[in-house]
């Protein structure tokens, strides 16, 4: 804040929403610059981005755009640009001279010495930053002049510049025999917790499979509650990695549209088997957003949304349990879901001046 005093300081991970940022420094995208602010409209921490409607819709058109952690400032007032967003200063020299030209920037590439970008990897060998060592992180872009890849790490860590020789494709999940039920679904709750999702994934698909297919039964089998908590444990690790993926894309590419698609299928399956798991519900919604916009599918995302949220804190024997400490995110989703049913809608009217100019060729 301008004027003297400290401006309020709040981490991002704890904005809510309604809450406003702020695009930091000065860098350029398709739909965000430095400077720009808007309102929080979901915070999703574990995947360290959320959706902001930003006020410059001339730019950012009229759909919320999701934007990394890395970006933002919290924004309790309006207006003041960060530095890195400044206009350059005046040239110091006698007047008439010039500065020397900047040399030119090379390109950033999406693909370099078998790597390419949104690629999964697994860091190593660092020696300055020992604690990133075995962490997975996703590949953005590779700058050939500094040659390194910009990778967003898991787990809070941001964003580093490696090279190559730090990286290796991350290891394919491997589930060991002989593993109960519990155990497969406690392994895949501890790798949720270490954001290794596939292998979370991997943990929970076992257990599913030992519980609906296995030989004998085991106990658990016969709670169907039980099993949809699996299914939606499950649905919620694709769920974060459909917005990894995507990342801060303008379009919904195919490796997004498949865990919005398997997150949808797991998440029906927890409703199928317990109808009053209101966590489903609210998966089903986000899974549903995840696919290729349309007015169908945000219409089928504000149904599940809003049957979440007509679930109470304790919904008894038949009613829609959804614990108050979701209510807000949920609410959030459902008006982000409204706003691009509007917009949908909007883009789907025909320009009438144009029908008549297409009836007058014909």
């Amino acid at each position: 804040r301008r004027g003297g005093g400290m401006a309020e300081s709040k981490p991002l991970e704890e904005l809510c929403v309604g809450d406003r940022v702020r695009v930091l420094g000065g860098k350029n995208f398709e739909k965000f610059h430095g400077g720009m602010e808007g309102t929080v409209v979901q915070n999703c921490p574990e995947s360290r981005n959320m959706q902001v409607q930003f006020d410059d819709v001339g730019t950012s058109g009229p759909e919320p755009v999701v934007v990394g952690y890395r970006h933002l400032e919290f924004a309790p007032t309006k207006g003041a640009y960060r530095a890195g967003s400044a206009a350059p200063a005046a040239p110091s020299g006698p007047p008439g001279s010039q500065a020397p030209p900047e040399e030119p920037r090379t390109p950033l590439l999406d693909e370099h010495g078998g790597f390419g970008t949104r690629q999964l990897v697994q860091l190593s060998g660092l020696q300055a930053a020992p604690e990133l060592n075995g962490k997975l992180g996703r590949l953005r872009r590779f700058d050939p002049t500094a040659e390194r890849w910009e990778v967003e790490v898991r787990g809070g860590a941001g964003v580093k510049r490696l090279k190559e020789a730090n990286l290796a494709p991350a290891p394919r999940p491997a589930v060991p025999d002989g593993l109960g039920a519990a155990e497969l679904k406690e392994r895949g709750n501890e790798c949720f917790k270490a954001a290794e999702l596939e292998q979370a994934a991997a943990y929970y698909g076992a257990a599913l499979d030992l519980l609906e297919e296995g030989e004998p039964r085991p106990p658990e089998a016969l709670d169907p509650k039980y099993i949809s908590v699996i299914y939606g444990n499950r649905a919620q690790c694709w769920i974060i990695l459909c917005r990894e993926v995507h990342g801060e894309e303008s379009v919904i590419g195919k490796e997004a549209r498949s865990y919005a698609m398997k997150a949808n299928m797991d998440s029906a399956r927890a409703i199928e088997l317990d109808p009053t798991n209101g966590k489903a519900y609210y998966r089903r919604g986000c899974a549903v957003l995840g696919m290729a916009p349309s007015a169908s599918r945000a219409k089928e995302a504000i149904h599940w949304l809003e049957t979440a949220l007509a679930g109470r804190a304790s919904g008894g024997k038949d009613g829609v349990v959804l614990p108050n400490a979701m209510r807000h995110e949920v609410s959030g989703l459902l008006d982000y879901a409204k706003r691009r049913l509007d917009a949908c809608v909007e883009a789907a009217v025909p320009d009438v001046e144009q029908c008549r100019e297409n009836c007058r060729q014909q």
